[in-house]
């Protein structure tokens, strides 16, 4: 069994049986010995690339393909929705818990819409190669460089110029606990909850709070980076600490001397703490 594909007319009835393909297959190969004896399946398809003007309006929210259609080169699609989910999924659940204010809904918009865009683009412009049998995927079809460094989210303070930074999606690496075990960056990350990671902090700085894990990366700390594999992917300073959403994007990057910042912040996307925000240092 073989499956064929092959551009067509718009316009005008297209013979899709047995004899019309293999009609169609000796014009454009230009060879008489392909003989196409049976059809098990044909259709015809008709390529849409079409984005919503809005994601949000109200209480109405558009997810996947109610947001976006696109030609399915490049099998962006399917990502494309689940990253929707993911997004919208954790500011529903603080919106609704009661922490978060409505105005994060906002944030969903702000983030996914320009990523469709781009996945529109993308996939129109393979479609186009394919038709042309001239389609390679180079690295932006792997979708792991998305990320959101003008979003509402994305703290840094101060600003990098390196490394990884606010938006960008979270890096996996390997780590050791304080008794040695191996572990990931991605199984601490696995899960509804936040994450924050400290390098070279006082654990105490931060206070603890419903719905997010804290671990400090160092020689007194839960976590040891002893292959430097961390420091390779994050590039923090000692005293710096990186927040990740629970889609797995970085949330904020503040030293220590900014600490401060990630109170608001931890309001805007409906982390409260029970007391105060930051404990006092000891």
């Amino acid at each position: 069994m073989f499956q064929l594909q092959a551009p067509i007319p718009l316009e005008g009835d297209v013979d899709l049986s047995a004899e019309g393909l293999t009609s169609m297959a000796a014009a454009r190969t230009g060879r008489t010995d392909i003989r196409i004896a049976s059809v098990s399946w044909a259709s015809a398809f008709n390529m849409n690339a079409r984005l919503a003007d809005r994601y949000k309006v109200g209480r109405v929210l558009l997810v996947g393909d109610a947001a976006h259609v696109h030609p399915p080169t490049g099998g962006q699609g399917l990502n494309t929705s689940v990253q929707d989910t993911c997004n919208l999924g954790w500011k529903l659940a603080a919106v609704t818990r009661g922490g978060a204010p409505e105005t994060l809904l906002d944030s969903y918009e702000e983030e996914r819409r320009p990523i469709a865009a781009n996945m529109l683009g993308l996939a129109t412009k393979l479609l186009d190669a394919a038709k042309r049998s001239d389609m390679r995927r180079g690295r932006e079809v792997h979708q792991l460089d998305i990320g959101y460094p003008d979003s509402p989210l994305a703290l840094e303070q101060p600003k990098r110029a390196r490394g990884l930074l606010a938006g960008d999606r979270a890096s996996d690496a390997p780590v050791s606990g304080a008794s040695g075990q191996a572990m990931r960056l991605f199984d601490i990350f696995k899960g509804a909850h936040w994450t924050l990671l400290g390098c070279e902090v006082e654990r105490d700085r931060v206070a603890p709070r419903p719905g997010l894990h804290i671990h400090t990366i160092g020689a007194r700390g839960d976590l040891r980076d002893d292959g430097g594999h961390f420091q390779d992917a994050y590039a923090l300073a000692p005293g710096d600490w990186v927040l990740v959403r629970p889609d797995g994007h970085v949330g904020a990057i503040v030293a220590s001397a900014n600490v401060d910042a990630l109170a608001p912040y931890f309001r805007q996307v409906g982390l409260e703490a029970p007391s105060s925000d930051l404990a006092p240092r000891t």
